[in-house]
């Protein structure tokens, strides 16, 4: 969804609480959140069938929404250019990701760095470890997801079956009271 320039952060968070409104037919002002050890949302009361994450940056947000028992993970970064996105990648991401950065031509750098670290978070967000905690295990694959441009995305899932990715798109100031979402589905 977009996000206003103002309260992107409000407008994230009113927009999660309708998507689960939607998905627990409850009043989206029904749907209390709390944050999990590592930030990740939680609903306050959990709820065995659904289990969500959520993403935001720049004027862009991502929900992803899974079935009970089905962790998912995702995230969203704006591409801005840095200096020394190999440093960065040592840094940060796990040893392949960081080789593929390393060995990226110039002009492709930026690109295979968002790329990775997109996968990287969703991973990590799908397990609530954070960045700090555990690396997630192999049973957590991410997969890259097409977004607006300007922006990369990835979401993370420890699922033994197949991936659907339906994509609904929200105006900008999405969670004020209004129509549900639009747009059409996709597999991804």
């Amino acid at each position: 969804m977009e996000l206003p320039a103002a309260g992107a952060r409000a407008a994230a968070g009113r927009a999660l609480r309708r998507v689960l409104g939607a998905y627990l037919e409850e009043l989206p002002e029904a749907v209390a959140l709390t944050p999990a050890a590592a930030g990740k949302p939680a609903l306050a009361t959990p709820r065995p069938a659904l289990c969500f994450n959520l993403s935001h940056s720049g004027g862009l947000a991502l929900i992803a929404v899974g079935p009970g028992g089905t962790e998912v993970g995702i995230d969203v970064e704006r591409v801005r250019p840095r200096r020394d996105l190999t440093r960065l990648a040592a840094r940060w991401l796990p040893g392949e990701d960081a080789a593929a950065v390393r060995a990226a031509a110039d002009e492709e750098r930026e690109a295979v760095f968002y790329a990775a670290w997109t996968r990287h978070e969703a991973r990590i967000k799908c397990t609530g470890g954070g960045l700090s905690g555990p690396p997630p295990g192999p049973d957590v694959t991410a997969l890259a997801l097409a977004v607006d441009p300007g922006y990369a995305a990835a979401l993370a899932t420890a699922a033994a079956t197949p991936i659907r990715v339906r994509r609904f798109e929200f105006p900008a100031g999405a969670g004020r009271a209004g129509p549900g979402p639009r747009g059409g589905s996709g597999r991804g």
